[in-house]
């Protein structure tokens, strides 16, 4: 019987990866909180991902970790089940499904674009936080070679949104030129502005957000807006 420190959560905590495919830190202590009905700033939620899952001998050898660049964060902790961490959740009855970041690395060059990568996980955090679902890369490349966006979210209300994630203030006319509605998800504000005014000067409509301005509004609680503004 598994018998380390704080094994039922551990052992939760492995069971949630499985299940939900999620890659961040961020995304675990979220999903661990709703599952604990405890604050996922907790100490004890933040202590579990952050410090158990990697420094304990048998933990660390669950779960790999990693830390991917992202600006106004200092790095974006990434997860993911090991061989061993997969058999462990087969053994507790659940077959683990393709990680946000096997997703990446698979489809989209994750390992090579690590600033992209962390862009795009920290957006599916920042939806999920507020109700919505979430998908990386949602595409199979043989089947929609000319149609490969970063994310696909869907609010309460069900309604889709396909979306690229720029991580980039400099607008691509080669991009963009061919599309009706564009969901843009840049870094900051400034850099939304940028392209935002670039995509109206090729009259191609849509909607932005930001994360820099969706982190600094969700850390005061303020959770009610994912899009800040459609043209």
């Amino acid at each position: 019987m598994i018998r380390w420190r704080n094994h039922r959560r551990v052992l939760l905590a492995v069971r949630l990866l499985a299940e939900t495919g999620v890659s961040t830190a961020l995304d675990l202590c979220f999903l661990l909180g709703k599952a604990l009905h405890i604050n996922p700033k907790a100490g004890s939620v933040r202590r579990l991902v952050y410090g158990t899952l990697r420094d304990e001998y048998v933990v660390r050898q669950l779960v790999e970790h990693r830390s991917l660049p992202f600006v106004g964060r200092g790095g974006v902790r990434v997860l993911t089940l090991t061989e061993d961490g997969k058999a462990l959740a087969r053994a507790m009855g659940v077959e683990p499904v393709e990680s946000d970041w096997e997703r990446l690395v698979r489809l989209h060059a994750g390992e090579k674009q690590t600033n992209h990568a962390a862009a795009i996980l920290v957006a599916a955090y920042e939806a999920r936080l507020r109700g919505w679902k979430a998908e990386v890369v949602p595409f199979d490349p043989n089947r929609t070679p000319w149609f490969q966006p970063d994310l696909k979210i869907t609010d309460p209300q069900g309604k889709v949104y396909y979306c690229e994630v720029e991580t980039r203030s400099r607008g691509r006319q080669q991009k963009w030129a061919s599309k009706r509605e564009v969901n843009l998800i840049a870094i900051s504000p400034e850099s939304r502005r940028a392209v935002v005014q670039f995509l109206r000067a090729m009259s191609v409509s849509g909607r932005a957000t930001d994360l820099k301005t969706l982190m600094s509004r969700a850390r005061t609680g303020d959770l009610s807006q994912f899009w800040l503004e459609e043209w």
